[in-house]
């Protein structure tokens, strides 16, 4: 016999180490015998003519009925309890495997008008007993007053998230172990909020739930001096879709420009550099007052890719108006585009941490991999071959396919970057060239902005975010169960009932 409460990992048991022993509970069929047959016959006095009648045997037996009914019960429930004590019964509990019950919420969404889109689901998972933590390295417990003030809030708060909810996630999963803990994970599907390399799996006590964002941002990509009192800055702003860059030529004293109806972009001059501000965002870059300077070094069989980059940087300087020096010298420049077959030279991976950026593009075996990447503007791009390099562990992943794979890392090294691409931009390793989309690619990377990474608001498919496995958990060693005898509490209850049979037999015997 088991008696459960509200969990299935607690229950009580009532088993008999002697089991056979209950077949001895038949015995009650003695004392019913006696009451049948033993029954108190009153003394018989025959009257008048009444003794010359014979009784009838009919009415004889049927007037056969049971007397003292409770005194009955009381000897069939000796033999029971007594029974039972032969059969050894012992009371097991199973102690409750206790799990617990939280929720975890990504900031952008506690202090940004998207948090009506969860709130109920969130109300009803407190009500429940669920905890409320944020979504940060720290992993810290919101209590349900802090929560209160944030639903009253009708303002986004300026917020500044710098986490990685990728390489969160191990260790949310290491905090909750047990199969019967209930975790719930609430964030954005911003592109900014995920790096590096996506979790392989995630565990099955954890429910992850993407909520897409309307947000959108501004911010000022790169400033070009055209003339010693005019500048031409390149605007970008990036939605769920796509990023996009828009030009502006103003005078070096201009202070605002309108974006929109309802936004604008304050300037100001700080030395070499210009700082911009719109909203509850700033940025800030480095005039560029020089021509680009690019070096390309290219074997022969990397003839055809040169083409395509040629004309990719022909096209973001006629865009910016910055002047882009295509030169064999490396001594003096800016951006080297290494597309050999040897391996890169120790003296241009020293040239790197001065500053110098190198892109390398080796041709290596493909690797038969064929996929599509997703553009800035959104647009996806075929990939026909990626080669079977790999990039440095410390590297950060510019360019992805569909599926996560990096086709274009970055490491940085000293105050330069070493880029690392594994396919091409001729047709036969990708439509990169032939689509028109590599300008719009390498424009950020020519032109960089320290924290173009928070301005990313792109969305990500819900397919390339969630980890693609479920990692089943152990069940954790179940406590150990706890026995109670019961054989001295039948016991003493059958002779209880014992003093109590035979108080009312003695006095039944005197009536």
């Amino acid at each position: 016999m088991k008696l459960f409460n509200h969990s299935k990992f607690s229950y009580s048991t009532l088993t008999f180490l002697a089991p056979y022993w209950l077949f001895a509970a038949s015995g009650i069929l003695i004392p019913v015998a006696i009451h049948l047959w033993n029954k108190r016959q009153g003394k018989r006095v025959k009257v008048g003519s009444l003794r010359w009648l014979e009784p009838s045997a009919s009415k004889r037996w049927s007037s056969i009925k049971l007397n003292d009914v409770w005194l009955l019960l009381l000897r069939c429930l000796i033999l029971i309890l007594l029974a039972v004590a032969l059969a050894q019964p012992v009371w097991v509990h199973q102690p409750k495997v206790q799990g617990q019950k939280v929720v975890y919420v990504g900031p952008e969404l506690l202090y940004s008008s998207a948090r009506a889109s969860i709130q109920p689901t969130l109300d009803s998972l407190l009500q429940r007993g669920y905890t409320l933590h944020s979504y940060t390295s720290d992993f810290e417990k919101i209590p349900q007053e802090a929560w209160e003030q944030l639903k009253s809030r009708t303002q986004d708060s300026t917020l500044s998230n710098q986490s990685n909810y990728w390489s969160l996630l191990p260790a949310l999963a290491d905090k909750y172990k047990k199969p019967q803990d209930s975790v719930w994970l609430f964030t954005s599907d911003q592109q900014t909020f995920f790096a590096g390399a996506r979790p392989e799996a995630i565990p099955e006590n954890i429910r992850w739930i993407p909520v897409a964002t309307t947000t959108t941002a501004d911010w000022l990509q790169a400033a070009v001096q055209t003339s010693p009192d005019s500048l031409l800055l390149l605007i970008g702003q990036s939605t769920r879709e796509d990023v996009s860059y828009s030009r502006y030529r103003i005078k070096a004293s201009t202070q605002s420009i309108n974006l929109s109806e309802n936004q604008s972009l304050k300037l100001r001059l700080k030395g070499d550099s210009l700082l911009a501000s719109t909203g509850n965002t700033s940025s800030q870059v480095k005039i560029q007052a020089e021509p680009l300077q690019v070096a390309v070094l290219a074997s022969k069989s990397q003839q055809a890719e040169v083409k395509y980059l040629r004309a990719a940087l022909q096209a973001i300087s006629s865009y910016t108006s910055q002047p882009i020096n295509l030169k064999p010298d490396i001594t003096n420049a800016d951006w080297l585009f290494w597309l050999q077959e040897e391996e890169l030279p120790t003296s241009i991976k020293q040239a790197v941490s001065r500053g110098q950026n190198v892109w390398v593009q080796q041709r290596a075996k493909s690797s038969g991999l064929k996929a599509s990447m997703a553009t800035a503007a959104g647009n996806e791009v075929l990939v026909r071959q990626v080669s079977t390099g790999s990039s440095a562990a410390d590297a950060t992943a510019i360019w992805t396919t569909q599926a996560i794979d990096a086709l274009l890392s970055a490491q940085q090294i000293g105050s330069g970057r070493l880029y690392t691409f594994r396919s091409g931009f001729g047709p036969a390793w990708s439509e990169l060239g032939e689509s028109g989309q590599l300008p719009g690619l390498l424009l950020p990377l020519l032109f960089p902005q320290a924290e173009a990474a928070r301005y990313d608001m792109r969305a990500l498919d819900e397919q390339q975010l969630m980890p693609t496995a479920t990692a089943t958990l152990m069940k954790a060693a179940t406590p150990e169960a706890e026995h109670a005898p019961l054989l001295k509490w039948v016991v003493l209850a059958a002779f209880m009932l014992f003093l109590i049979e035979r108080f009312i037999a003695g006095r039944r015997s005197k009536v």
